[in-house]
């Protein structure tokens, strides 16, 4: 009965540990780009995975964190947001090293700090 119920206990943490590293699904980065905003800073980061999060972090502890999907056609950036959009939009263009975003509440312009996208 001992043995059964030890190995019980080795499959339910077997099952466990499996569980919590699917839950923790890896992914790269593919793109990198920031800039310093007045009052803190501007980051986007593209996942191979084809998720995003555009974070607007402020001087204090404030943080936006925008998430959601991305599709690239050419050199033109399509973001669809989980829940609300940003002022900065969600079509952009990759040009001389920048991401420039279309159609949003004002021009953003954040830099390349590293592109690996395909």
């Amino acid at each position: 009965m001992k043995v059964t119920v030890k190995l019980a206990f080795l499959y339910l943490f077997f099952i466990f540990v499996i569980g919590c590293k699917n839950d923790k699904t890896e992914r790269k980065t593919v793109l990198l780009a920031d800039r310093e905003a007045p009052l803190g800073w501007i980051y986007l980061k593209m996942y191979d995975n084809e998720t995003f999060e555009f974070i607007s972090r402020g001087v204090r502890v404030d943080e936006d964190i925008y998430s959601g999907t991305y599709s690239f056609k050419n050199d033109t950036l399509y973001f669809k947001y989980k829940n609300s959009i940003p002022k900065a939009g969600s079509k952009a263009i990759i040009e001389k090293g920048f991401i420039n975003y279309l159609d949003g509440a004002y021009p953003e312009s954040i830099q390349i700090k590293s592109n690996n996208l395909k």
